[in-house]
């Protein structure tokens, strides 16, 4: 992951969840500023927005809390309203009986609400081990793996195991949708940015038919399964009830002590 310095960076999660939000940032649209965009992994959009590297990020908003500097913008992220297959605690033992998790060393906010769950709903706090797919890698020495993205999406309903998908859980829990990502930015950012990330969605909703197959392929998930997982699985823009979902994800993590002290995230428009 590389930024041109006299530029504004801008980073965004390469997983195919993603990909809606960034068709724009992708096809290069014009803006009243210079910027450089780059993907990498859930986390190492954190990291590059809490170090400068990046002025913007699609970021796991179980990061926001440590990234002082940072606000949300209020508009647009990866959210999930049921089931999601894409975000998955994948366990060889009854839930009650977790005491090992691999936690993917690609993801924040996943590996936090599964803690929280298993916490709040079953009464368990298992280990956690940073770890990174193969699956069976991950359960080489855990009873139970947090697996997502792509790679959870090609292993759902494979596995051999018991499976629980997370967004569901959390909606099934609080009522909820669950906030996966969101842009998240430095107060240095530049006044046309969330200008330019609104046109890059809308770049990709107007050329939804095309961009489909070239994602599908992209990752190796079928043009059918991408088609329902991106236009009906999950969803794009943020409005009450999903800002207040992240809101409230933020407090019961950092009272359960998973996240640090609650701060209101959101960047007032």
């Amino acid at each position: 992951m590389t930024f041109t310095g006299s530029s504004v960076s801008i980073v965004g999660v390469r997983f195919l969840n993603a990909r809606p939000l960034l068709a724009g940032l992708e096809a290069g649209l014009a803006a009243p500023f210079r910027y450089a965009f780059a993907t990498a992994e859930p986390s190492a959009c954190a990291d590059a927005l809490a170090t400068g590297g990046a002025v913007a990020g699609l970021v796991p908003v179980a990061a926001l809390p440590g990234i002082p500097d940072a606000a949300a913008l209020p508009a647009l992220g990866v959210v999930a309203r049921h089931e999601v297959r894409s975000v998955l605690l994948i366990t060889r033992e009854p839930l009650r009986r977790i005491r090992t998790l691999a936690a993917h060393t690609a993801s924040r906010t996943s590996v936090a609400l599964a803690q929280l769950l298993l916490a709040e709903r079953w009464g368990v706090r298992p280990r956690v081990v940073p770890a990174r797919p193969p699956l069976a890698a991950m359960l080489d020495g855990a009873d139970a793996a947090v697996l997502i993205g792509d790679p959870a999406l090609q292993a759902h309903g494979r596995t051999g195991f018991d499976e629980l998908d997370l967004a569901a859980a959390w909606v099934e829990w609080t009522g909820l949708p669950f906030v996966f990502a969101v842009w998240g930015v430095r107060p240095d950012a530049p006044e046309g940015l969330p200008t330019l990330l609104d046109a890059s969605f809308a770049f990709a909703v107007e050329r939804w038919e095309h961009l489909v197959p070239r994602w599908a392929q992209a990752h190796g998930v079928s043009r059918e399964e991408t088609h329902t997982y991106l236009g009906e699985t999950l969803s794009y823009r943020l409005g009450d009830a999903e800002r207040e979902s992240v809101r409230v994800f933020l407090r019961r993590a950092a009272q359960a002590g998973l996240l640090p002290p609650y701060r209101e995230v959101w960047r007032a428009v």
